[in-house]
């Protein structure tokens, strides 16, 4: 290839990909949340040695058993009861803040799923501030950190913080890495993030956890590592937009060595198995801009804009 071309396809590839790297990460994040909302863990069972009275050893050992044995509705249902009681209480404001988001995980999108995050936040962070460590400390700061999660990127680097914290005592579940690698990743700690990419996937190997980690190593420049996890994405992923995903960005990679013909081959990919991605076509108008084939590239650009009209990039050319 001349090196012209070379030149113009990584100037190519800086201008687009990092945009489509940041847009395919949060989306990514939206994944990573619908698989791990669910699942429950039994906390305690039994509460530390104090002077409790009967009523309240009675109405304690109901809430651990509502939890225990999976009905998460009422152990919310019962821990409200007993704050309105005691508002102070740390196992009652614990029990109730892990059961709100509990039941907000099970709960569809809406008002009252939000309504439910924010009553879990605001109880788990107000038995966090009573005095003298929670029989339950970390499975609070563990739920408080996907609280945070997901409530997006102003709060990932609490979601950091708490989660970091759980593992420091002593709760560490089967997803407790993955989110500690995508809250990383959300504050562009990306070194972090692969740390604990590596020990989810070490654990419980996934196609998207793949991708995530391609994408964190893409953005440390370790390309190698990078194209190693794309690959194993594509040839095991049965999700096909993931597929997709992952050809975008070999393809990125591809353009940033100056191998034309290799982004070619994974764009076409890409509109062969969903004529639709008017980015596909659009990547492709700009392959053919850099082999001088202004016939070809408008022709892909015309695609590009018919099927997205508000294709800003497309609409320039």
């Amino acid at each position: 290839m001349k090196s012209g071309a070379r030149g113009r396809a990584k100037g190519l590839s800086k201008r687009h990909g990092k945009r489509f790297s940041i847009g395919l990460l949060a989306a990514v994040f939206l994944v990573v949340l619908g698989l791990g909302a669910g699942g429950y863990f039994i906390l305690i069972k039994s509460q530390p040695e104090r002077s409790f009275g009967i009523q309240s050893k009675a109405s304690r050992q109901k809430v651990l058993e509502a939890w225990n044995s999976g009905d998460r509705t009422s152990t919310l249902e019962l821990s409200k009861a007993a704050l309105a009681q005691l508002p102070f209480d740390s196992f009652y404001l614990s029990m109730h803040g892990i059961a709100s988001y509990y039941v907000a995980a099970d709960s569809s999108e809406g008002d009252e799923r939000q309504a439910l995050l924010e009553e879990a936040l605001f109880s788990l962070r107000k038995a966090l501030a009573q005095q003298g460590k929670l029989p339950v400390q970390g499975q609070v700061e563990y739920v408080l950190g996907k609280i945070y999660f997901q409530k997006g990127a102003p709060w990932m680097d609490l979601a950091v913080q708490y989660l970091e914290r759980s593992l420091q005592d002593g709760c560490e579940t089967k997803d407790s890495e993955q989110f500690l690698a995508l809250a990383y990743a959300g504050i562009d700690n990306h070194s972090e993030a692969v740390r604990h990419f590596e020990k989810a996937l070490a654990k419980e190997p996934s196609d998207i956890l793949k991708l995530s980690a391609a994408i964190s190593y893409k953005e440390l420049g370790e390309v190698e590592k990078t194209v190693e996890y794309l690959s194993s994405s594509i040839d095991s992923a049965s999700d096909g937009l993931l597929v997709q995903r992952a050809r975008f960005l070999l393809g990125e990679i591809a353009m940033e060595k100056g191998d034309l013909s290799e982004a070619g081959r994974l764009y076409r990919s890409i509109v062969e198995t969903d004529p639709g991605s008017a980015e596909g076509w659009y990547r492709l108008g700009l392959i053919a801009e850099a082999q001088k084939d202004p016939i070809a590239a408008r022709a892909s650009w015309r695609k590009t804009t018919t099927i997205d009209p508000n294709h800003i990039e497309a609409r320039k050319k």
